[in-house]
């Protein structure tokens, strides 16, 4: 037996033996504020930060910010030693003020009861919405509730201090004033008690309190992923609401590295477990649903995802799900982020890179998947088998990801374009700036001509390629409907296309 696996299963055993000791009271309610929306000037008025009017306004869905203030512990290990998961609480009752901003339907009847409560991403040093806006979409059609949670002290204190340092856009820094965090150990009570808090039907300080929520699911992206892991392996268990359900139902780990979050990051063990610690994957028997979905930018770049592959195979409750040519910021989503940075800050943050981002949009899949999370705890409908890069070692000894004869990746879920290709997809960018958005190299007029001799060809083989990745459960009704409209459009047989291969492969 691996050693990794033996301290694994002695983990697990002291669960009954230190439960008395271990299992916290039950989850605390915190308290609320709803922060009003006023106008003025950029300098005087009072909205939210990454707010979404804008998309909201035609489908009947309203966006409200609260302040959520409480008390939580900081944790750690109980034992780093043996890389139990178990942890205790080693300082008790920091405060905190957080703030939480709430995009739901307008009318309770259009609500299907289940909530994503999302960990903000914090890589930039303020606040992305990146789950928002890679699945705004399918949560608005589905009905669903998005909550995004402010969840680390840095973009805290970057609210709080007059959103950082000129030239960005003037706002009216009063309305974050009191935020307060002043441990990043503290986000894990945090999202218990906002759990708890949207849980609590009836209670006045619910934002959902006439909602009836049902279920939770706890999604981050990229480095909030982290923190995913760690609550599903920590903090699951004990965190109990006081009619006897969970805080938190399944778990979606969207595009993250190996790593889970250390419960105490400032204590020695730093932000990350390190790279062969089994405590950065689900420990089993996993408690939940759990869908771990990469795009090909994760899988075997610095993100180094494959160290901590887990499929059914494991446990009947995970699933992991790797995109073939996807990017971790795609070619849609680096056109929302430059627009949000202009809106948000006032400042340019596009940047030309050669060749240009994938064009395979990995909001197709995103969606789809967080869709399915959402049917397996709602009826028990199982998603998808697990779908991964196929990887090889090369001569030089190092696991690389294979590819097909036509320049693109083998395995994993498939975008119909990479069954029918009109160029190459990749999930690495060619240098520092462009890494995470991938990139798309077409194909000659030439080779496409070679290809698809006539436009009806390659219109019957993505028409059959689009129906198949449906059938799979990859794809949702509206994501089917955009890509036939995009096929209708592609200038196969016309004479327009450009190439930057010059006719050479």
């Amino acid at each position: 037996m691996h050693p990794y696996l033996k301290k694994i299963i002695v983990g697990i055993a002291l669960l009954t033996f230190l439960a008395p000791l271990l299992t916290s009271a039950q989850v605390a309610i915190p308290d609320t504020e709803l922060l009003r929306t006023t106008g003025g000037s950029e300098a005087t008025r009072s909205v939210p930060f990454l707010t979404a009017v804008a998309t909201l306004e035609d489908q009947e869905y309203i966006e409200r910010e609260y302040l959520v203030s409480g008390t939580a512990n900081i944790y750690d290990y109980v034992d780093n030693a043996s890389l139990s998961p178990l942890v205790q609480v080693i300082e008790a009752g920091l405060p905190y003020t957080t703030r939480i901003v709430i995009r739901r339907p307008r009318k309770r009847n259009r609500f299907n009861g289940t909530v994503y409560l999302d960990i903000l991403n914090a890589t930039r040093g303020f606040d992305s919405d990146v789950t928002w806006q890679y699945t705004a979409q399918a949560i608005i059609d589905e009905g669903a509730v998005y909550v995004g949670m402010t969840s680390k002290a840095n973009t805290i204190n970057w609210l709080r201090d007059e959103f950082g340092e000129p030239p960005l856009k003037e706002r009216n820094a009063s309305r974050y004033a009191t935020l307060l965090m002043t441990n990043n150990g503290q986000v894990w009570d945090m999202l218990s008690q906002t759990a708890a808090l949207i849980k609590a039907e009836g209670n006045p300080a619910n934002p959902l309190s006439k909602f009836n929520v049902e279920r939770i699911i706890l999604t981050g992206y990229s480095q909030s992923a982290g923190y995913v892991k760690t609550y599903l392996n920590s903090f699951h268990r004990d965190a109990i609401l006081a009619d006897g359900r969970h805080a938190i139902d399944g778990y979606f780990e969207g595009a993250g590295s190996f790593g889970a979050k250390t419960p105490n990051p400032l204590g020695a063990t730093g932000e990350f477990n390190p790279g062969n610690d089994p405590r950065n994957k689900s420990i089993l028997p996993v408690p939940a649903p759990v869908i771990r979905f990469q795009t090909e930018t994760e899988v075997n770049t610095f993100f180094q995802s494959i160290r901590t592959r887990q499929t059914e195979a494991d446990s009947p409750m995970v699933r992991n799900y790797e995109m073939a040519g996807g990017a971790h910021v795609d070619a849609h989503l680096v056109k929302l982020e430059v627009q949000q940075n202009q809106d948000e800050l006032g400042i340019d943050t596009a940047v030309e890179c050669d060749p240009p981002p994938t064009t395979l949009r990995t909001e197709y899949i995103h969606s789809a998947l967080l869709v399915r999370l959402d049917r397996w705890l709602r009826n028990g409908t199982a998603p998808p088998p697990s779908r991964q890069i196929s990887l090889f070692i090369n001569s030089n000894g190092k696991r690389v990801i294979e590819k097909d004869a036509n320049g693109n990746t083998v395995g994993g879920i498939r975008m119909p374009q990479l069954d029918v290709p009109t160029g190459e997809w990749s999930g690495v960018g060619p240098n520092l700036y462009c890494v995470l958005g991938g990139s798309y190299l077409p194909y000659s007029d030439e080779e496409i001509a070679a290809k698809y001799p006539r436009r009806s060809i390659y219109q019957r083989k993505m028409y059959r390629a689009i129906r198949k990745a449906y059938a799979e459960g990859f794809l949702l009704p509206r994501a089917v409907w955009e890509l036939y409209l995009e096929t209708k459009s592609t200038p196969i047989g016309r004479g327009s296309r450009e190439s930057n291969r010059n006719g050479k492969r």
